[in-house]
């Protein structure tokens, strides 16, 4: 039992709020990018990234209580995977592969159809989105910390 409570991790309040803050606004600014090219295809990205981030990368994350010091029902670590260190203690590696999919889906699919729209038409509203993506994107990636 040790070597859980060494694992144990307290999330500090600004992470929790901010981290799932700025995932929402990822995933809204994506379905934007979406929408741009096809309002179906925004609908079923939405869908399919809250679905993705918010219900099964939350429960995965949730699966084991002690792993926190706290309870954020899955939101601590949520946010520390996007915007902090990038683990979550007692999940295992190969299940986080999960978040390769949701990265490409929240990163590489809304870049992908914007891009594509904005060589149909090239609108400043287009190039908003794009930007704060794009910094999202890099950031979340920057924030990793070598275990």
């Amino acid at each position: 039992m040790s070597h859980i409570s060494a694992e144990s991790k307290e999330y500090s309040r600004n992470l929790l709020v901010f981290g799932n803050l700025a995932i929402a606004l990822w995933i809204v600014l994506g379905a934007v990018a979406c929408w741009s090219f096809s309002s179906l295809v925004g609908w079923l990205f939405l869908v399919s990234a809250l679905v993705a981030v918010f219900g099964i990368l939350r429960k995965l994350g949730c699966n084991s209580c002690y792993y926190c010091k706290s309870c954020t029902m899955g939101f601590g670590k949520l946010a520390d995977l996007f915007f902090g260190e990038g683990y979550m203690a007692g999940v295992k590696s190969s299940r986080l592969l999960k978040l390769v999919f949701v990265y490409g889906l929240l990163g590489i699919v809304p870049t992908v159809f914007l891009a594509v729209s904005i060589m149909q038409e090239l609108v400043a509203f287009k190039i908003a989105v794009l930007v704060p993506l794009l910094l999202l994107i890099v950031y979340s990636g920057f924030r990793k910390k070598p275990q």
